[in-house]
């Protein structure tokens, strides 16, 4: 199988030498310049390849086989950024399986929703979701990270809202917030600060604990 691996820290590291020895082709993709660096050295001869870069970015993704890949595996230890790179993957390349390790069991839901086909709570066994598509040893060791604060909401923009009409970057959005990402018209846009938000779009808001409730107060009708 070809798999691609997104996130490279502890988890990505301990999945790729797991299945290294299965003889799948495996590409561990990960942002942090340094952790590549050492990644290298430690996976030379392992047949496992590298690469440098953001797993959300199509034209890495291209770069990394993803039109021929069987298996998108998303590990960060970001939700967002595993919901993001499984979306790619899942909408733009029709990757058969994709994979996100989900930090906060609270999301699990909305990931399932949004079309990640299996989703792996940092205390579940990722082998029993993807079993049947590859023979492998029990992972669950890796994957006992600590829960984190991050919450994610499905939230649609309102006629009338503070939101409408405006580019993310006008909106003034509390610190900490991310808009991961924008379905209009069944079509999946990976925002940036100069995305127009239209009325009848359907956002996915990354935020902290704290300030995930505010959210409603930019996108409800006022």
């Amino acid at each position: 199988m070809y798999i691609i691996i997104i996130g490279g820290g502890k988890v990505g590291y301990y999945l790729a030498k797991t299945l290294a020895p299965e003889h799948h082709k495996l590409v561990l993709v990960d942002e942090d310049y340094d952790l590549c660096k050492k990644l290298a050295s430690e996976l030379s001869g392992s047949g496992i390849d590298l690469l440098y870069g953001d797993g959300t970015n199509t034209y890495l993704m291209k770069d990394a086989g993803i039109e021929k890949a069987d298996m998108l595996i998303a590990v960060t230890g970001y939700d967002q950024n595993n919901l993001v790179a499984c979306q790619l993957a899942k909408k733009y390349f029709a990757v058969p399986h994709t994979i996100a390790r989900v930090n906060n069991p609270k999301n699990i839901n909305v990931f399932k929703r949004l079309g990640v086909d299996s989703v792996v709570s940092s205390t579940a066994r990722i082998a029993e979701i993807i079993g049947k598509e590859v023979d492998w040893t029990d992972i669950n060791r890796v994957l006992m990270e600590k829960v984190g604060d991050v919450r994610i909401r499905e939230v649609s923009v309102a006629e009338g809202s503070l939101a409408e009409g405006k580019n993310i970057a006008e909106i003034g959005l509390p610190k900490g917030t991310i808009i991961a990402s924008v379905i209009r018209k069944n079509k999946i846009i990976v925002p940036n600060g100069q995305t127009q938000l239209l009325a009848g779009d359907d956002i996915i808001v990354v935020a902290n604990e704290d300030g995930i409730e505010h959210i409603y107060d930019y996108f409800s009708k006022r």
